[in-house]
């Protein structure tokens, strides 16, 4: 086994499948979430599994430099974590997903993204506008360059199977093992499902179209990069988008613009056109715009950049109204900073405590519960965050309860 001393300790409420993890002395990172394991940073410049159900601490690996998270992949039996030298440099280490021990260590270089593909490659890539984009394809369990490639940049990737679908100057796959070209052209901007399912390894989604000519969303077919389906956007919906849109479950899009005051909600499934189901504006008496816009379940939820949160239920009826963070006890959670989006749930954070919202309304706010940084949904009932103790000597790792927001107290 790998080495364990660091003294960490871990109290648990098994029944309700709650647990708090502590360093004594200490803090502990931020968490990352890869199936039901979550990876950790600890003194030391150390990484820990836990299991996510019981918060049980499977291992503690050795010194492995400063951790860089939450740019974790898993690959079989291999655990690959970013790290940052001295130098600022990244660099890889990979890990045993069983013990924890180091089973490779890769050198200092520009390449600082990693993915799985499959459970025997890792590809590692650098997506910065300051150097070039260069990516690699390395063996998961020996550490070993399998393939080397270059572009003039690389402005997304995303992993479909055994293929790596890059967007580099136009769209084109390479198989995650050989770095072979499957296939290339086309253009868009790959886009990712936000908060939904293991998406289909046999298609892939972009967005195409200029700032100002018309734009519609491609289903490519990720063998081939074959046109399957476009759905075109009307003109008129476009007014107040910039940048492209966030995919959200039952086949929606919903847009919005940063520092903008209109919300607008569109439907593409099995349409050649997409159609407004709705459209939200903040009205000129309300003051400022908003600053993050989500859509969970069929609730939308609207932060401004003064700190008032809307809310409005995704039919023609409704319309937006304030939300205030108000939960027992009168604790009231005045300026939010954040969203996040859990599983039919929001987590909303700030400096001032956290409340958790479900169906447009507050099933409770804390003021003690302040996280250092974004809360990270676990799954539909439990969420992790870090935070300070009470004497304000550690940083703990909680995993709290979304429905109540009870959390195991060492």
């Amino acid at each position: 086994m790998a080495d364990d001393t660091v003294p960490l300790s871990v109290t648990a409420d098994p029944e309700r499948r709650l647990w708090t993890l502590r360093a004594k002395g200490a803090g502990v990172g931020h968490p990352v979430v890869v199936g039901d394991t979550v990876y950790v940073s600890v003194p030391g410049e150390r990484v820990a599994a836990v299991d996510a159900g019981t918060g049980r601490v499977r291992w503690c690996g050795r010194e492995v430099a400063e951790v860089w998270p939450p740019y974790v992949a898993v690959a079989g039996a291999v655990v690959a974590v970013p790290v940052r030298r001295e130098t600022g440099r990244d660099a890889f280490t990979a890990l045993d997903a069983a013990t924890g021990r180091v089973r490779w260590t890769r050198r200092e270089s520009a390449l600082c993204a990693v993915v799985a593909v499959g459970d025997s490659t890792f590809v590692v890539w650098n997506g910065t506008s300051e150097e070039r984009g260069s990516i690699a394809g390395v063996d998961a369990l020996t550490g070993e360059t399998l393939w080397e490639d270059e572009f003039e940049r690389i402005d997304g990737l995303v992993v479909r199977g055994e293929r790596v679908i890059l967007e580099a100057g136009r769209l084109r796959a390479l198989h995650g093992r050989s770095g072979d070209e499957i296939w290339s052209g086309g253009e868009g901007e790959l886009l990712r499902r936000a908060g939904g399912p293991v998406e289909d390894a046999a298609v892939f989604l972009c967005w195409r179209g200029g700032p100002y000519g018309p734009k519609s969303l491609v289903v490519g077919a990720s063998d081939t990069g074959e046109q399957l389906a476009e759905t075109r956007f009307p003109v008129e919906a476009q007014r107040y988008i910039w940048g492209h849109p966030e995919l959200v479950d039952g086949g929606r899009v919903l847009f919005h613009r940063p520092a903008g005051r209109r919300v607008r909600l569109l439907g593409y499934a099995g349409l050649d056109r997409a159609e407004l189901l709705e459209s939200w504006k903040l009205g000129w008496l309300q003051r400022g715009s908003f600053m993050r816009v989500l859509c969970v379940g069929d609730w939308m939820y609207a932060l401004c950049w003064d700190r008032r949160l809307y809310t409005a239920e995704v039919d023609p009826r409704g319309g937006l109204r304030r939300l205030r963070l108000r939960g027992p006890y009168k604790m009231t959670v005045r300026e939010p900073e954040y969203l996040t989006a859990g599983p039919g749930y929001v987590l909303a954070s700030g400096d001032d405590g956290m409340a958790v919202l479900r169906d447009g309304r507050v099933l409770w706010a804390s003021h003690t519960i302040r996280p250092e940084v974004l809360p990270v949904p676990l799954d539909g009932d439990r969420f992790l965050f870090r935070a300070r103790s009470r004497n304000d000597k550690e940083t703990r790792l909680y995993c709290a309860d979304v429905e109540t927001g009870r959390r195991v107290l060492p």
